[in-house]
C-alpha cells in the first residue's frame, strides 16, 4: 500500500523500516537506554489510559495527564513535581512487633532487597545496631511477601520515622529524558508524555487517511473487475460477444471498443506501486490492456448461476464500499480500539482466571 517506507533486499521487497500500531506501544512497554551523547528512560503507562487518550484527540480533545503504571504493580506512584514520581511499596503493621512487606517499588527484585536491606538490618554493623529480629519470606511467582519481626520499641521509633522511608520502599522515577527516534530516524526529546501522544496521534492519523483511500480503491477496483465478469458472462450466453476462433489482437481490440475496462484491480495496484509498475512495464507486456480476468474464465463460469454469483458479490463490494466512503479516517481509527478494547478485556479476564485457577 505504502512502498516508500518499506525495505528492499536483492531488490525484493520485506518488512518495512517500521510498523504503525494503532497506539504508541513505546508507552505501554516503557523504554530505557544510554547511547553516545544521549540517554533516554520512558516509564510504562497503562494501555486503558493511552486509549481514553486517543479517543479524546479523535473528539478534539486535548490528552489528559497520565501517571506511569505497571502491570501488576500493587504499590503507589505519586506525582511530586513536573516529570518527577515517588514509587512506593507496600508495608503494614501486623503486631506489636511484626511487619508485613507485601510489594516493593517498580524494578526492585526480592534477593536483591533481601540481600541489600533485611539482610543488613538483621546483621546490623559495627557503626548501625541491628534493626529487626528475624524475617521470613513467603513469595510466590507473582506476589511478594516479607513478614519481619523487631522488637516494640524498634517498631515504634521506625513508624514514627516512616516505615517506607525506614525500610527503603520508596524510590525516585524522573523522566527528564524522554527521547525517541521519530518516523524519519532522527532523534527527538519530549518534554511531556502528552508530546509523545501528540506526535504519534499526528502521523497515525496521516495513516488512516491512506488507508481510507486504499480500502476505498481497492474495492471500487473489485467491484469494476465483478461488474466486467458479470456482464462478459451475460453477452456471451446472449450471444452478442462472440469470442471463439479470433486472434487475441482482434479480442482485445473488440473488448475495449464494447468499453470493457482493463483489469482494474492490477491497474489499481499499478498505479499504487508505481516503482513496481515500472519496472513490469520494462520487462514484460503488460503495457497494454489486460482481459485475461475476462478470457481466462473458465467454461463452466459462462452460466447463468455464475453471472448471479458475480452480481451478488459485485453488490456487496459496493455496499461494503460505501460504508467505507461514509466512514471518516477516524471512524476507522475508532473501529479498530473498540476490537482492540474487547481484545484485551478478553485478555485480561483469562489472565485473571488462570491465576486463580493456580491458587486453587
Amino acid at each position: 500500500m505504502i512502498s516508500w517506507f518499506y525495505n528492499y533486499d536483492d531488490n525484493q521487497r520485506v518488512e518495512p523500516e517500521w510498523y504503525i500500531p494503532i497506539i504508541p506501544t513505546v508507552l505501554v512497554n516503557g523504554s530505557e537506554g544510554i547511547g553516545t551523547g544521549w540517554a533516554s528512560k520512558i516509564p510504562n503507562y497503562d494501555v486503558r489510559e493511552i486509549i481514553n487518550n486517543i479517543h479524546r484527540m479523535l473528539n478534539g480533545d486535548e490528552p489528559l495527564p497520565m501517571l506511569p503504571s505497571y502491570k501488576g504493580f500493587r504499590g503507589t506512584i505519586e506525582q511530586v513535581m513536573d516529570n518527577q514520581y515517588m514509587n512506593s511499596g507496600e508495608v503494614a503493621i501486623i503486631d506489636s512487633t511484626t511487619i508485613e512487606i507485601s510489594e516493593l517499588p517498580v524494578k526492585s527484585w526480592t534477593q536483591t532487597y533481601k540481600e541489600n536491606v533485611l539482610e543488613p538490618m538483621l546483621n546490623g554493623s559495627e557503626k548501625v545496631p541491628a534493626l529487626i529480629t528475624d524475617f521470613k519470606e513467603y513469595h510466590t511467582d507473582t506476589t511478594v511477601r516479607f513478614v519481619v519481626k523487631m522488637s516494640e520499641e524498634k517498631l515504634r521509633e521506625a513508624e514514627a520515622a516512616g516505615l517506607h522511608k525506614v525500610f527503603k520502599l520508596q524510590s525516585p522515577l524522573t523522566c527528564n529524558s524522554m527521547v525517541l527516534f521519530d518516523h524519519v530516524g532522527s532523534l527527538k526529546k519530549y518534554d511531556s508524555v502528552q508530546d509523545i501522544l501528540k506526535d504519534f496521534f499526528e502521523l497515525r492519523m496521516k495513516y488512516y487517511v491512506l488507508r481510507k483511500d486504499w480500502l476505498a480503491g481497492m474495492l471500487g477496483a473489485e467491484s469494476a473487475k465483478l461488474t466486467n465478469q458479470a456482464r462478459f458472462i451475460l453477452e456471451k450466453i446472449q450471444g452478442t460477444l462472440v469470442i471463439e476462433n479470433k486472434p487475441k489482437k482482434e479480442l482485445i481490440r473488440m473488448l475495449q471498443q464494447m468499453g470493457y475496462d482493463s483489469d482494474p484491480v492490477k491497474a489499481w495496484k499499478l498505479a499504487q506501486e508505481k516503482e513496481e509498475e515500472e519496472e513490469e512495464v520494462e520487462n514484460d507486456d503488460t503495457s497494454g490492456p489486460d482481459y485475461n480476468y475476462l478470457l481466462s474464465m473458465p467454461m463452466w463460469f459462462l452460466t447463468k448461476e455464475k453471472k448471479e454469483e458475480l452480481c451478488k458479490q459485485r453488490d456487496a463490494k459496493l455496499i461494503e464500499l460505501n460504508t467505507v466512503k461514509r466512514k471518516s479516517p477516524a471512524d476507522l481509527w475508532k473501529e479498530d480500539l473498540t476490537v482492540f478494547s474487547e481484545e484485551l478485556e478478553v485478555m485480561t479476564l483469562s489472565t485473571t482466571f488462570l491465576i486463580f485457577s493456580s491458587r486453587a
